[in-house]
């Protein structure tokens, strides 16, 4: 016992416990040890515990687990098998295993008894006879899942019961022979009967003998037998003429042996045998004082592969006849009579002795020699003969003391050592004493015959008994055996468990008793029939179980027959088929269901198309009740101008063809016709059929024809690889490619370059099946055009089918209303710009204006109040122009860190003001909010835009919601979203009750332009500029929208973890920012005035400043051996950018430090990525005194 193993159902003795242990089960189908179904395992270890080979395959690759005894079975295949699928394993025989599988999988069951195979289990073919059972194994809820299966190797009973056989058959033709030929006087008589009974007993075509001429060459065929239909081979021939093969062999004493001469000899040897009509040959010679003079032969008119027995024979039958002949010849018919008595002997392998007790010396036939290996029993000693049997056995002969009293045994078996061979043999020896005329024993005469063979046929015999009952009672089927007669005397103990009764009860005829009555008749003639006529047993009947409960089984009986064909013994077998029967009948009451159901016409009539049965489905549909139709001819119903088609079928029908798609009308009861589809079908001398009504259906496919070809839709059906098999007329129409042209192309190949990359994309989607809409592509006309097809694709049922619209036109109309639009929307912004930028020009030139009139009087006091007025106005203008940005989505942001709460209450009164009397206003602030970091001027616009949208969408009035709060956006969420980081936001939501929007709107809100007003009273940039204000704020915008329940918007701002900042002063220059060694910067502008006050900035503060007008001027300064403390310039520079002057300048000073200015915030959002290590930004416009402080921080910085 493997005490090792893990799971203890597996333990037991033997290699293949431990081996099944150690394999990976992993790497096959039925997984490791420990996931194993329960009834795997329990089937195992029964396998583990059996002495009988057995192996289980598990699951449809028939995974292979079996026992030691198997093993053993297996031969050098072992261990490899284990664990292997049962078809790979076992390739030689896959296609018999794979019909093991399949029926086992199913439920069913298969028996074979001396099933004969060729495996090669040892590395070469070897042919093998078995007892083979297999059966299902299933889990808990009855479902096969594995196949088990009893091996009972029977190789050496059926060679042995083979040669037993032929062996039995051998001594019947030479009893036979020695018979016909006994009383027979001549040479030739006894040749002649000999040639006939040969060639018949082995089935040849011919049998001959022949003397040999003196020359060694030429010989004559003095008879044959000749079957009816083959030439007689008579006559004088040359043994050269036959092949140097058959010299050669012939006069060395050896058979000439040739299967097919045509395969095995030259062309012209084979030529001289195949002109008498042989193909194959036995011949025999008979040799005498060392040269060859007679032959003996069997023919064959056909290649013919020579068995064993078929040489032994041919050998025998030469030897003892040409003795007999011989004897024939010499001897007087006295002799010739002991002749033919000794060869009788001989047949029967019957060695006659006697025994002269007074001078204990053996006299002993040829056979009797043969027999014990001896050459010569004429006055042989006793004791020489008495050497040879076994010591065990020695007490079983006769001795001479026993022999001089009378007392030894005459009827005994006992096991000698041949003396030629050492081969050991079992005896039989009969005697009996001859005494004088005083009684006392003189002489034993007596007969031995070997009976070594006979004896092992018993032993296997036996042997194969006992591993039957081994494997009877290992079976799940009830098992049973009776002898010819057919009186049961053998059960399995399934039997005794079912039945409960013994095995007295059973025997005999007693089974019938636990037959159900209605049922013992029908199984007795059964079997009474199967015993007569030796066919196969088979019957169903109810046996009752011990409770008393009646289930029905299938029981079957096959004949086990003698090589002979006598029936030996039948093996029978009970199913429980209980549950089988019940479904039959369910079935059966399915089928009555279904017949009653049906909506399809269901008819049955005879070969000659006299109907027989409908079911009521001929009411329903022609209005006939079945009474009407039963016994009429089907062609009564027909219309007139289908019967002579429908006669065409029905005879195609009665020759045993199948009826698919045939297509007839019939007449219903009003007169009306109605066209039927049939599918029918011959069985036996009945006819059946099954007739749908497809009437509407032919008038739906007729309209549906010309919707197809009428349809100025683009319609088009193609395989799923997009090969394209029909178009209806308007592909052709709008592309101009007939059906010629584009059948068996590829979709694609009808693609504008432009768009074939993503219609490619688009039809590998759709090979996973689907609908894909408003897949719009440029398609090319077959004149070199091309056209904008919208296209909605489905993908079913194996095929691809496409419908497309013609959408040129249409597109074109889209995009000149856009452009109109968008021009529209243009002026209306410039125009107020304009309008703006006058208000904010007058007011900084009126206050220049105030100025400088002020300072040309001398007057100097309150010169503060024009110079703010002029600033404000400015300060507006560059509000002004962040506005502007931002619909660009270039506005230089000014963020800073915003408490939201106070911003959005400070709008209040703009927002009521905004909104009117009919909108309610409501703000609800949450407590608690998180600061957060943007432009507040922005921040503003963003909530006035979305409550000026707000108001538009509720025009009868409503109410909108300001809400703000903190929020969390976590990781799944920001992965389904666009843009959007994870992390903590302060949300700012607007909600209003208006009317809504649908999807499709709301995904395209955000798109500059597009707007759902009325043409004059929109632009389309609101929300677009309050995404770029998110956006560039690091924030987020969701729409949550829905038709006729109003609109909701919140605005994602990241939190900022900082202080509030306090309202910033105009920063005014001081001399803190004044240069300490008169450094010197380099300026790079195209803008004049903006190059000049920078550069006055500078000089005001000590620094020295070089001016460049453009980039190239700027890097011709960098190039330069001037000194250079610091670059200052624009990035939108003409000619070179500044980040190239830069880059310039540093490939001559690496340690340049370098201020870019910009006005664009896409240039600031760029700055990680954009500025190296010396380098810094400052967006436009910026007070001086920022420039001046950041000019400082970068020269002092080192």
């Amino acid at each position: 016992m493997h005490d090792d193993i893990a799971d203890p159902v597996l333990r037991a003795d033997g290699e293949l416990a431990r081996l099944i242990a150690a394999l990976d089960w992993s790497r096959t189908a039925i997984g490791p040890i420990d996931q194993w179904p329960r009834n795997l395992k329990a089937t195992v270890a029964l396998m583990l515990r059996s002495p009988v080979p057995m192996v289980s395959l598990w699951g449809e690759p028939g995974v292979m687990i079996y026992n030691d005894a198997y093993a053993v079975f297996a031969g050098r295949r072992h261990p490899q098998l284990l664990g292997s699928n049962v078809r790979e394993g076992w390739p030689e025989v896959a296609d018999f295993n794979d019909n093991v599988m399949k029926v086992g999988l199913a439920g069913g069951t298969l028996t074979y008894v001396g099933h004969e195979l060729t495996l090669h289990r040892n590395g070469i073919p070897e042919q093998v006879w078995m007892d083979l059972d297999y059966s299902p194994v299933v889990d808990d809820e009855g479902k096969p899942i594995g196949v088990i299966a009893v091996v009972v190797e029977t190789t050496a009973v059926h060679r042995t019961r083979q040669a037993l056989e032929e062996s039995e058959r051998r001594l019947r033709f030479l009893d036979g022979l020695n018979n016909a030929t006994a009383t027979l006087g001549s040479a030739d008589d006894v040749l002649g009967v000999t040639a006939r009974m040969t060639a018949q007993h082995l089935g040849v075509s011919h049998c001959a003998y022949a003397d040999m001429d003196e020359d060694g060459d030429g010989f004559t065929i003095r008879g044959d037998w000749h079957a009816p239909g083959s030439p007689s081979i008579v006559g004088h021939y040359s043994l050269a003429d036959f092949g140097t093969l058959a010299v050669q062999e012939l006069n060395a004493g050896r058979p000439l042996i040739v299967n097919d001469n045509a395969r095995e000899l030259p062309p012209a040897e084979a030529k001289t045998f195949q002109d008498i009509g042989i193909a194959a040959t036995i011949c025999m010679p008979l040799i005498k004082d060392g040269r060859l003079i007679a032959l003996m032969a069997i023919h064959d008119r056909a290649p013919h592969i020579w068995s064993d027995y078929e040489l032994s024979i041919i050998r025998e039958v030469t030897e003892r006849s040409w003795v007999h002949v011989e004897r024939v010849r010499s001897q007087e018919t006295l002799r010739a009579s002991e002749a033919r008595l000794r060869r009788a002997q001989e047949a029967g392998g019957i060695g006659i002795f006697s025994v002269d007790i007074d001078q204990d010396l053996i006299h002993g036939t040829p056979e009797f020699c043969r027999i014990f290996g001896l050459d010569q029993c004429e006055n042989l000693p006793a004791a020489e003969v008495q050497k040879l049997v076994l010591p065990e056995d020695a007490t079983l002969i006769s001795d001479t003391d026993r022999r001089r009293e009378g007392t030894a045994a005459l009827d005994v078996e006992y096991r000698i050592r041949r003396a030629d061979t050492g081969e050991i043999r079992t005896i039989a020896r009969k005697g009996e004493y001859e005494h004088d005329e005083n009684g006392r024993p003189v002489r034993m005469v007596g007969v031995v015959l070997d009976i070594t063979e006979r004896r092992a046929v018993q032993r296997a015999l036996e042997e194969s008994e006992a591993q039957f009952r081994t494997f009877a009672q290992s079976m799940p089927n009830q098992v049973w055996t009776a002898p010819p007669d057919g009186e049961l005397d053998w059960f399995n103990e399934r039997v005794f468990a079912y039945s409960g009764r013994t095995e007295e009860e059973l025997r005999g005829t007693g089974w019938a008793n636990i037959v159900h009555p209605e049922d013992v008749g029908l199984a007795q003639d059964r079997w009474a029939s199967a015993l007569a006529s030796g066919e196969t047993y088979e019957a169903e009947f109810r046996l009752r179980r011990h409770d008393g409960e009646y289930r029905w089984h299938l029981s079957r009986a096959i004949p086990i027959r003698s090589g002979g064909g006598t029936i030996m013994r039948w093996i029978g077998t009970n199913t429980d088929i209980h549950e089988q029967k019940q479904a039959e009948v369910e079935n059966a009451r399915d089928r009555d269901r279904m017949w009653s159901m049906s909506q399809d016409l269901l008819l049955v009539c005879d070969r000659d198309g006299v109907i027989t049965d409908v079911n009521p489905s001929a009411t329903r549909m022609l209005g006939w009740e079945a009474a009407e139709m039963i016994g009429h001819p089907i062609l009564e119903f027909i219309h007139p101008a289908d019967r002579e088609s429908s006669r065409a079928e029905m005879e195609r029908l009665g020759s045993g063809a199948t009826t698919i798609a045939f297509e007839n009308r019939y007449r219903t009861k009003s007169g009306d016709y109605r066209l039927l589809d049939w599918t029918a079908v011959p069985d036996g001398d009945r006819i059946h059929g099954i007739g749908r009504d497809i009437t509407e259906n032919r008038s739906i496919a007729r309209d549906q024809e010309r919707i197809w070809t009428l349809s100025p839709v683009l319609k088009l059906v193609a395989q799923p690889n997009g090969t394209i098999e029909k178009i209806n007329p308007a592909w052709t129409d709008a592309l101009g490619w007939t059906q010629e042209q584009t059948s068996g192309r590829p979709l694609i190949d009808f693609v504008a370059e432009t768009d074939s990359m993503a219609a490619g994309a688009a039809l590998e989607r759709l090979m996973l099946g689907g609908v894909r809409t408003d897949e719009e592509y440029a398609f090319r006309t077959s004149e070199g055009g091309v056209r904008q097809i919208a296209w909605n694709f489905v993908a079913e049922g194996g095929a691809l089918y496409g419908f497309g619209r013609d959408v040129t036109e249409q597109r074109g109309a889209e995009e000149a209303l856009r452009q109109s639009q968008k021009m529209e929307a243009v002026g209306q912004l410039t125009g107020g710009i304009a309008h703006d930028f006058n208000n904010l020009l007058q007011g900084v030139t009126g206050n220049l204006e105030l100025l400088q009139h002020r300072l040309e009087q001398g007057r100097l006091d309150g010169l503060e109040r024009f110079i703010k007025g002029a600033a404000n106005s400015a300060s507006r203008a560059s509000a002004l122009t962040h506005r502007l940005l931002a619909f660009s989505r270039r506005q230089p942001l000014d963020p800073r860190a915003v408490r939201t709460n106070p911003l959005v209450a400070s709008m209040e009164d703009m927002l009521r003001r905004t909104l009117g009397e009919n909108i309610e206003l409501e703000l609800v602030l949450a407590g608690g909010l998180w600061l957060t970091k943007c432009d507040p001027n922005q921040l503003e616009s963003a909530i006035l835009n979305l409550a000026i949208n707000a108001r538009d969408a509720m025009p009868q009035g409503g109410k909108l919601i300001v809400e703000t709060c903190n929020a969390h956006l976590d990781s799944a969420y920001a992965a389904r979203q666009r843009e959007v980081r994870p992390g903590q936001y302060v949300c700012i939501c607007v909600s209003d009750t208006g009317v809504g929007m649908d999807a499709d709107t709301a995904a395209r809100a955000f798109e500059p332009f597009f707007t759902t007003k009325p043409l004059g009273q929109g632009t389309g940039l609101g929300l677009s500029m309050i995404y770029g204000f998110a956006r560039q704020s690091e924030g987020y915008v969701k729409i949550y929208s829905e038709v006729g329940k109003g609109t909701t918007i919140k605005l994602y701002l990241p939190r900022h973890r900082g202080e509030a900042a306090d309202e910033e002063e105009v920063p005014q220059l001081s001399g803190e920012h004044v240069s300490e060694t008169g450094e010197t910067v380099l300026v790079v502008e195209d803008e004049p005035i903006v190059r000049g006050l920078i550069v006055e900035v500078l000089s005001e503060l000590g620094y020295r400043a070089i001016e460049a007008v453009d980039g190239p001027s700027g890097l011709q300064v960098l190039q330069s051996r001037r000194r250079i403390d610091l670059l200052v310039t624009d990035i939108g520079l003409p000619g070179l950018n500044g980040r190239q002057v830069a880059d310039g300048g540093r490939a001559h000073r690496p340690d340049l430090k370098v201020l870019f200015m910009t006005g664009y915030a896409e240039n600031a959002a760029l700055a990680s990525g954009f500025l190296e290590p010396g380098m810094e930004m400052i967006t436009k416009p910026f007070a001086m005194e920022a420039l001046a402080t950041r000019i400082r921080d970068m020269i002092q910085s080192g």
